[in-house]
């Protein structure tokens, strides 16, 4: 596995990949909130999202930039197996951002595998993580407040280079 690393500011970032669990309907409209603002910032954004059942929940509206990985979609070992999810792990994302748990196995194999230059997520103590730049918190974070922290340290941040 060979990736080229570099860290980048968000408003440098010109393609972004999101990973996320869609646990509900909250959950969809939240990260579609925060893909439309990255958007309308003209970055190119693509999104993959787990869900746990074979048929999609009724307020899921297919979009262009969005993937959904289903239970058929994976392998024996649980691996993602669909083309767009090998097709996003090779693409070299300028920032990976990774909304979702250690414990969601196909959302966290996507993200060891990816070429993005710079990775970032949640921190998981005694677990090594394959971010550049991990958000923690003393308590559990839900999304919506990892969001606002990614945007706030990526916006905060100069990196050199």
């Amino acid at each position: 596995m060979h990736r080229v690393k570099r860290a980048v500011n968000l408003s440098e970032a010109r393609e972004i990949g999101i990973l996320f669990n869609m646990v509900s309907e909250e959950e969809y409209e939240r990260v579609g909130k925060f893909a439309k603002s990255l958007q309308e910032q003209g970055k190119k954004v693509h999104i993959i999202g787990l869900f746990h059942s074979k048929k999609l929940p009724p307020y899921y509206i297919p979009k262009l930039a969005y993937d959904i990985i289903t239970p058929v979609n994976l392998d024996l070992f649980y691996r993602p197996e669909a083309l767009f999810a090998k097709l996003f792990i090779d693409h070299p994302f300028d920032i990976l951002i990774d909304l979702s748990t250690i414990s969601e196995f196909p959302l966290h194999y996507i993200a060891v595998l990816s070429k993005a230059g710079f990775k970032l997520g949640r921190m998981v103590e005694d677990k090594e993580m394959p971010y550049d730049l991990m958000i923690e918190s003393a308590h559990e974070m839900e999304s919506e407040e990892l969001i606002e922290n990614i945007i706030h340290y990526t916006s905060v941040f100069r990196f050199n280079g």
